[in-house]
């Protein structure tokens, strides 16, 4: 019987064994080498840091605003992103807070960024109100692929809304329902829920129309930004 004894080379990360042929070797070297010229065995240091959108800092608010470069932001969108930074206080939690490890901080940490959010957005005054809603929203720690859990985030804005029309949060809460509106469209294109994608896509466009309405200037520009996001939740779903 032929001992073939098969072995793993330390460079090429192939299997070779004494019976391989010139032919196959060649081959496999040249394979390696092209994959290892490619960047696809390189580690993460290698790949440039990943940019926050502004909208993804407020309206998902597991990363802190620190992570924010006007640098590295489109030359029409930056200067709503340098506004929105001078209103942070020095002091705010949306500069210093760290993104959690554990998945039972999740919720914790999303409910005081999107009080101190509020606050940054429409001023001081809100406070109360901002925290009374940041409390009782059904925030999920991820939604899993599916349009359920953004809408039903959207639907309890709706309900705040019919409950409190004179809340002095309203222009934050349309944007919070675009947001999630466009988050539950794209699921719903994903899983090719053709019933449900048109609803929710003519959901946010009224709610994004209502911020965009806003006299407060950073509530019409994050709602430009909003809109000019590829996407919001799930790559490649096109523009609601």
């Amino acid at each position: 019987m032929l001992d073939v004894g098969r072995h793993k080379s330390e460079h090429g990360g192939c299997w070779t064994g004494r019976a391989m042929n010139s032919v196959l070797r060649y081959l496999c070297v040249a394979v390696c080498a092209i994959v290892l010229s490619s960047g696809w065995c390189r580690g993460d240091e290698t790949k440039p840091p990943k940019t926050p959108s502004l909208s993804e800092i407020i309206f998902i608010g597991l990363r802190p605003a620190k992570e924010l470069d006007p640098s590295h932001y489109p030359k029409e969108r930056r200067l709503c992103l340098q506004n929105y930074l001078a209103a942070i206080a020095p002091d705010s939690f949306l500069w210093t807070f760290e993104s959690p490890s554990i998945l039972e901080r999740v919720v914790l940490v999303r409910r005081v960024v999107m009080t101190e959010q509020m606050v940054t957005i429409l001023g001081r005054q809100v406070r109360s109100e901002a925290e009374a809603f940041a409390n009782v929203m059904p925030l999920m720690p991820e939604w899993e692929g599916m349009s359920e859990g953004p809408v039903g985030e959207a639907d309890f804005v709706d309900d705040w809304l019919r409950e409190r029309p004179s809340t002095p949060i309203a222009p934050f809460l349309y944007l919070l329902k675009a947001h999630r509106l466009r988050a539950g469209y794209e699921a719903a294109r994903a899983r090719h829920n053709k019933n449900l994608w048109p609803i929710f896509a003519r959901r946010y466009r009224e709610a994004l129309k209502l911020a965009k309405s806003s006299s407060n200037p950073l509530i019409s520009c994050i709602a430009d930004d909003l809109d000019a996001q590829p996407f919001v939740y799930l790559k490649g779903q096109g523009m609601p």
